[in-house]
């Protein structure tokens, strides 16, 4: 199933796991619409803070909306999604001592959320915005755009920020719904039809400070955000993209041939680019594999020998052996280790 996204547009893979528990909350068969994605729960959980690409977190919010019957699903996403979906952006936007802060991370970390959309401070004399931009050709969902706004929007009103919002502008007709139902979930005007998807705030209230908010955590998180962000910027787009279509497809391996129409490519040319940047097929999926192995050792119950059948490994001694070349310890000793057994 073709991605189309050579630029490597990625989510943060704990996100389509918010779009799944509001669906489940409201009876609706998640896994089905998970299925129509090509995505797979099992890999979702177990790597929440892994990445899925841009296009088939589009393929879930369009089949969840067909599912559900809701266009405006991507409100109840937001209004439900808690900070851990967020990963470390949402642990640390829970510490900020004010909305200066709060807005200025957002801007920065954004790309640990989606690189699929650039969001920029933007000014007004009585109101300071957070601009949301899709990158050219990259499919965001109306629903997708919607859910970050109510995030944000809900994050605010938990953290006793009520009346802070000065409006919000969304790039979407509310077709299909009652206008109205943007307005209450967000608690302020919205301008539909418009250019741009955009947030504001009150300027005045700045820099006031937020409940709740906590220095010395919030320099921890911080840090924490920026060495994250170091790593997904290590990590060129177009491999983020294909570590992302091999987690979703564990534990089937695709072909060096279907990874390459996933992402349009011919099978020559994703050779190519991948020798250009100092990588290929086999070492993927040697990282995929050996990934895998260190979340089945660590959070399965399974005998080891299951967990190297599982991996494809028909000796389990040889599983032993690669896992040992991969993580530099057995995997008897990993799994007594992680579990707290030395």
């Amino acid at each position: 199933m073709a991605v189309g996204v050579v630029d490597g547009a990625t989510t943060v893979a704990a996100w389509p796991l918010a779009v799944c528990d509001v669906l489940a909350q409201r009876g609706f068969d998640a896994d089905r619409a998970l299925a129509e994605a090509g995505l797979d729960r099992a890999r979702l959980v177990g790597n929440a803070g892994g990445r899925v690409p841009t296009e088939a977190m589009a393929r879930l919010w369009e089949a969840s909306v067909r599912l559900s019957g809701d266009p405006a699903l991507g409100l109840a996403v937001g209004q439900k999604a808690q900070p851990m979906h967020l990963r470390v952006v949402g642990l640390l936007l829970q510490m900020v001592p004010d909305l200066a802060t709060l807005l200025e991370y957002t801007e920065h970390f954004q790309r640990l959320i989606s690189t699929s959309v650039v969001v920029a401070r933007v000014h007004r004399p009585e109101a300071i915005g957070l601009h949301i931009r899709p990158l050219a050709g990259v499919p965001v969902h109306p629903c997708a755009l919607d859910a970050f706004v109510a995030a944000h929007v809900h994050h605010l009103r938990r953290r006793g920020a009520q009346d802070w919002i000065h409006g919000v502008s969304l790039p979407r007709r509310a077709s299909g719904g009652d206008p109205q139902r943007w307005r209450d979930a967000l608690g302020c005007p919205v301008r539909f039809d418009g250019d741009e998807a955009c947030i504001w705030h009150e300027r005045g209230r700045l820099h006031q400070p937020l409940p709740l908010g906590d220095p010395e955590l919030c320099r921890l998180h911080y840090h924490l955000a920026e060495q994250a962000l170091e790593d997904l910027d290590r990590e060129p787009p177009l491999i983020q993209t294909l570590r992302g279509l091999l987690r979703a497809a564990a534990p089937h391996s695709p072909t060096l041939a279907e990874l390459a129409g996933a992402v349009t490519l011919s099978e020559r040319t994703l050779r190519r680019r991948l020798a250009e940047l100092g990588s290929g097929y086999r070492q993927l999926l040697e990282q995929q594999r050996s990934e895998w192995a260190a979340e089945l050792v660590a959070d399965s119950h399974e005998p080891l020998s299951e967990v190297a059948a599982r991996l494809g490994f028909t000796d389990p001694s040889n599983f032993g052996k690669a896992f040992k070349r991969w993580h530099g310890i057995s995997p008897d000793r990993y799994r007594r280790r992680i579990r707290g057994d030395q």
